[in-house]
């Protein structure tokens, strides 16, 4: 996994578990039902998810918080 790119408000992240189409529909569906995420893109081809949301209800350390806890339920270790 790697932070492609980050500014507060907006992360976009890539790995390999990305460019299969049933795992990365199954984050888009756990992403988009946090509070706080205001938009979520999946790019299978090259296995990357950007991700905009919400400072005021969705502070930067949560996010990613709550992104690791998401992902280890679906069997992917992020470590960001």
């Amino acid at each position: 996994m790697m932070v492609v790119s980050f500014t507060p408000g907006r992360v976009r992240l890539r790995f390999k578990e990305l460019k299969d189409a049933a795992a990365a529909e199954a984050v888009k569906t756990r992403i988009k039902e946090t509070p706080g995420i205001t938009k979520t893109e999946i790019n299978p081809l090259t296995g990357s998810i950007l991700i905009e949301y919400d400072l005021k209800i969705l502070p930067t350390e949560k996010l990613l918080e709550a992104g690791r806890g998401e992902l280890a339920k679906l069997g992917i270790k992020a470590e960001f």
